[in-house]
């Protein structure tokens, strides 16, 4: 039962995406780190706010299968597989990230990582609740190049409720943000699964 249900959430693709996304990540984050042009580690920025939601996007293709109605109609307990599903493709993707963040965790690293992924899942799964898994990768996308753009600079601790992309690990702020998404999230899919859309009832 599990196999065919990882398969036809398109699992394997998607952890072989993640994969790629994190070794990206950790390139872009030594490239930008190493120039001598930019401040070391606090270079890296763009890869804490912008990894965390290609990985988000990623498993959000994960979050409904080819037909939703149908599941709906099965005998399984919903409601527990899609907490669990959530639970482990944000604990899998954030770990991965974190991964290429290690050696200097709480600058820009590990922990701006790890925060972002929950952040961006939450987002990614609100919106596969309310708009479908098809239209789930747009608000993330948006909102992170929007709240990076606009990010007062250097970041002030008092707008991380919106900036929380940008911010350094010692904003409460942010993770505040990020836990109020993820739990938003969790809540909405987890009772609710995906919205069905025309592009995958087609």
């Amino acid at each position: 039962m599990i196999r065919p249900h990882l398969r036809a959430r398109y699992v394997p693709g998607v952890a072989a995406g993640l994969v790629v996304v994190a070794a990206l990540a950790w390139a872009a984050a030594e490239w930008l780190s190493s120039r001598p042009y930019l401040d070391g580690a606090e270079a890296r920025p763009p890869v804490a706010a912008l990894a965390p939601v290609l990985a988000a996007v990623l498993v959000s293709v994960t979050l409904a299968g080819a037909d939703e109605e149908l599941e709906r109609s099965t005998a399984r307990p919903w409601r527990a597989i899609r907490l669990a599903h959530v639970l482990v493709g944000t604990t899998v993707s954030a770990a991965a990230l974190a991964l290429t963040g290690l050696w200097e965790p709480a600058r820009y690293g590990a922990y701006e990582l790890a925060r972002n992924t929950v952040a961006a899942m939450g987002m990614v799964t609100v919106a596969t609740a309310l708009a479908g898994a098809a239209r789930a990768w747009a608000p993330v996308i948006a909102y992170t190049g929007a709240a990076y753009l606009a990010a007062p600079k250097p970041v002030i601790a008092g707008t991380a409720w919106w900036t929380w992309p940008v911010q350094p690990a010692s904003a409460p702020g942010a993770w505040w943000a990020a836990a109020a998404w993820f739990a938003a999230g969790l809540v909405l899919y987890a009772r609710n699964g995906a919205r069905p859309t025309a592009d995958r009832d087609a």
